[in-house]
């Protein structure tokens, strides 16, 4: 295609919820660390697990445990800071701005992983857990 030359329509979708697709036979929690599947482009449980795309914190449980490939749809947030586990030791101040590594669905560190796949930047330590912005990691 050709550069634009007049006016065009976007249809911008002022949301930072996203509907996908979910892969089969898989279940996604709410509040889960959401991955897409590189291969089939399909939401699923976050991984330290190669070819997954970090999209996102899920906004509702996709359960599609029973069905085909995009039998169901669920809700994805994309943007904000989300609280999570912390493996590694326990957390301290200096994880701040420190860029958090997926470890499963619910857990995040900052030691490099056989994937290191991004989920975001350490903005916060409330106890033992890390709060993290998504923001600029999500595909």
């Amino acid at each position: 295609m050709a550069a634009l030359a007049a006016v065009f329509e976007t249809f911008e979708k002022a949301s930072d919820v996203q509907n996908y697709p979910v892969g089969a036979a898989k279940k996604v929690f709410k509040g889960a660390l959401t991955v897409a599947d590189g291969t089939t482009g399909y939401a699923e449980t976050g991984a330290d697990a190669a070819a997954k795309n970090f999209i996102g914190v899920a906004y509702e449980t996709g359960d599609n445990s029973a069905g085909a490939a995009a039998a169901v749809e669920m809700r994805v947030k994309k943007r904000g800071s989300f609280l999570f586990n912390f493996t590694g030791g326990a957390p301290t101040v200096a994880a701040i701005g420190k860029t958090a590594l997926l470890a499963d669905d619910n857990t995040v560190q900052t030691a490099a992983t056989v994937n290191s796949v991004n989920v975001g930047t350490i903005v916060a330590v409330e106890g033992t857990k890390v709060r993290v912005r998504i923001d600029s990691a999500v595909k």
